[in-house]
């Protein structure tokens, strides 16, 4: 990029050269040629920016998209070996036969259901892991977390019902852990006692406080005193 730019300032420089001596007995001439040979050179460094720039944000949205690819490939290929464990299938198949069995009627096929079930559940759990305090995405888990089990119990054998129940609360349970992090009764109060004046204006106000206080004190036992020595003077009258 420096020995590009580096060329066109070579080049502007010698069609300058070029310019003033093939108009040199014409000022106006050479000062439009002058122009000229800048517009041309203006031209192509736009040209060679806007072709970096577009070669950049090719590169780049071909990485972007390349990664995102990795990513939903790689998501999904966890949730779907996560869905075929044995220890998850006591959750996975009453849920995905409880679907097929109700979504006959629906204009959604049973797998995008299924899809959409089973991609909702990593997402609500994300949302409540990372933000910790969003009441409407514990809510939204909460509901999951009930809806799936009463799928799993609705669609599991009937003898083994109570025990899918209970397993896929133990799973929501452990789950919720790290959902519902960080819930409070009510929130942790630090009451910091008030700062000492800072700036001047406040420094002078605490002072002439102080001073009239002083001030008042004096008065008043000056006030006392003085009461004290009239009723001295009544009392010595009052004998004589």
């Amino acid at each position: 990029m420096v020995e590009v730019v580096n060329w066109v300032a070579d080049r502007y420089q010698s069609l300058q050269e070029w310019a003033r001596e093939r108009f040199a007995d014409d000022p106006r001439e050479a000062e439009i040629a002058k122009y000229s040979v800048l517009a041309v050179c203006v031209a192509a460094v736009a040209l060679l920016v806007i072709s970096l720039l577009w070669l950049a944000v090719t590169v780049l949205s071909v990485l972007v998209q390349g990664a995102a690819n990795g990513l939903i490939l790689g998501g999904t290929w966890t949730l779907e070996r996560v869905a075929d464990w044995h220890l998850t299938e006591v959750i996975t198949t009453p849920v995905h036969a409880y679907i097929t069995a109700h979504a006959a009627g629906l204009p959604t096929r049973v797998e995008a259901i299924w899809s959409a079930w089973a991609l909702t559940g990593p997402i609500l759990w994300l949302l409540c892991w990372l933000t910790g305090s969003s009441w409407s995405a514990r809510l939204a888990w909460v509901l999951y977390g009930a809806g799936t089990v009463a799928m799993v119990y609705s669609a599991s054998p009937a003898d083994g019902r109570m025990l899918a129940a209970g397993i896929a609360v133990l799973y929501w349970g452990v789950l919720s852990v790290f959902a519902l992090r960080g819930m409070r009764r009510r929130p942790t109060m630090h009451v910091h006692p008030a700062p000492p004046p800072t700036t001047a204006l406040e420094q002078l106000r605490v002072r002439l406080d102080e001073q009239f206080g002083e001030v008042q004190m004096r008065l008043t036992s000056m006030e006392e005193t003085v009461n004290d020595q009239l009723a001295a003077r009544r009392a010595e009258q009052r004998d004589r």
